[in-house]
């Protein structure tokens, strides 16, 4: 009987060890990450890529709502599995967490200012900078900032750090490129500049170490069977890729504006060109009327359009960040009060003069083609005089005293103007060496002896 009861409790014990070690083994394949906000497209593409990659190597997600400020110390600990998505700074703080070698996507800090604030809104120029409380990277960058910079953390949403930019509450707001209001991006006025252009990865707690190689072949595979480039098609995610070749000749065009961009090669614009790129690159400058410019950079026969506005609707092109001048406003000159009130009312029956090669049909385009002249700005100047045109669009510099003195409309407020470039990974390239470079000589003053006089420097609004 001693047996049978010795025999029953060693089969209960067996039993339970070896339900305890399934039970075990099932929780095993179970981790735990934070759930990221579901308001980011590319939080969402890395959840369901981390989701695929889990499951091809047995393992299913159990998704945790947490701040992201406790993240990396629970990761740690091993209370979570590992970090969602991080950038190689957490290393310096979190050294036992352990990186998987495969980038996620890359990510862009941003720091967003109001060029008619301060300029170009050099470090040396802002007074004041918003920036995400527990977000390393800006963290680390507003560091670096000089002590008297009133450094202002924002324990933020992606929506407060937009609204700290629309109100204008600082020089500058530090926030990333996926968080960015497209309101924003568009706006001509906000300089955006590219601080940093990295990688997130995803980390594991040291305790789960040993998924590291099999997840980082799991991401292998989900790509080169095309489902990492489904799921970015999915969310948006633009796949980042760098330009191999540096081209040897870059061609430049512009309008033919008289000091600044002259057939000649000369003029404030085309000096600031020479002082970016003739060092590295052998360069080409032409000059045409605006619309024939625009035509030459559309059709390829150009690489750079020099001194656009941003509302310029130009095919397959991408804007420098940084402006090279300010231009004046923009009116619509009339004879009369009356004639003006009759502009603003679109009458079909007015007549109009503009100069030569312009852009400026868009601002008539509700006039008979018949009833709009095209001459130089002097001949313009005297059939408004003589009352024989009811308008003139133009900018006041460039007409007479008599004209000037005119009711005038403002057809557009005082605008940067920039370089355009190809929407292509040359093109990108060519944005990213300029934006690099204009940077410095307007740090080293190189900009304002380029200018003709303080005048016109100060009205480009380069430094304040």
């Amino acid at each position: 009987m001693y047996k049978n009861l010795l025999f029953c409790i060693l089969l209960v014990i067996h039993s339970t060890c070896l339900w305890a070690a399934a039970e075990l083994q099932e929780t095993s394949k179970v981790v735990n990450l934070r759930l990221p906000p579901a308001s980011s497209s590319n939080m969402q593409y890395v959840k369901e890529l981390l989701t695929k990659a889990y499951v091809s190597i047995g393992y299913k997600i159990d998704w945790i709502n947490i701040a992201g400020s406790q993240e990396l110390e629970l990761a740690s600990k091993g209370r979570l599995a590992g970090a969602f998505a991080r950038h190689p700074i957490i290393e310096e703080k979190f050294p036992t967490l352990v990186k998987v070698p495969y980038k996620l996507f890359d990510f862009k800090l941003l720091k967003v200012s109001d060029r008619r604030r301060c300029g170009y809104c050099l470090d040396e120029d802002i007074n004041s900078i918003i920036f995400t409380k527990g977000a390393k990277v800006s963290e680390k960058y507003v560091q670096s900032l000089r002590s008297t910079i009133d450094k202002l953390p924002l324990q933020s949403t992606t929506k407060k750090l937009n609204g700290m930019i629309f109100k204008r509450r600082a020089d500058s707001v530090l926030i990333m490129d996926f968080q960015l209001d497209e309101k924003i991006a568009k706006n001509h006025h906000m300089i955006v500049e590219t601080i940093l252009h990295e990688y997130d990865y995803h980390y594991l707690s040291p305790r789960y170490k040993h998924l590291q190689q099999p997840l980082a072949d799991a991401f292998e595979k989900l790509e080169q069977n095309g489902t990492v480039a489904q799921l970015q098609q999915k969310y948006k995610i633009k796949s980042s890729k760098e330009f191999k070749s540096i081209p040897e000749k870059i061609n430049f065009i512009s309008g033919n504006w008289l000091e600044y961009t002259n057939a000649d090669g000369t003029g404030v614009y085309w000096n600031i060109i020479d002082s970016l790129f003739d060092d590295d690159f052998s360069v080409t400058k032409s000059t045409s009327t605006w619309a024939r410019a625009i035509r030459a950079f559309e059709t390829n026969q150009a690489d750079v359009l020099v001194g656009a506005y941003r509302k310029n609707k130009i095919k397959n092109a991408i804007f420098s960040s940084f402006h090279i001048d300010y231009e004046y406003p923009l009116f619509a000159f009339a004879r009369n009060e009356d004639v003006l009130t009759r502009f603003k009312a679109r009458d079909e029956s007015l007549s109009a003069c503009l100069s030569s090669g312009s852009s400026f049909f868009k601002y008539v385009d509700f006039l008979p083609r018949e009833n709009i002249i095209e001459s130089s700005l002097m001949q313009c100047d005297a059939l408004i005089k003589s009352n024989k045109v009811d308008i003139v669009v133009e900018y006041d510099y460039n007409l007479n005293q008599h004209t000037q003195a005119l009711p005038r409309f403002e057809l557009v407020e005082h605008s940067p103007l920039f370089l355009v470039f190809h929407d292509t990974l040359e093109g990108h390239f060519l944005k990213s060496y300029f934006d690099g470079n204009i940077v410095k000589l307007a740090r080293e003053d190189i900009l304002k002896k380029i200018f003709p006089d303080e005048r016109t420097y100060k009205q480009a609004h380069i430094r304040p």
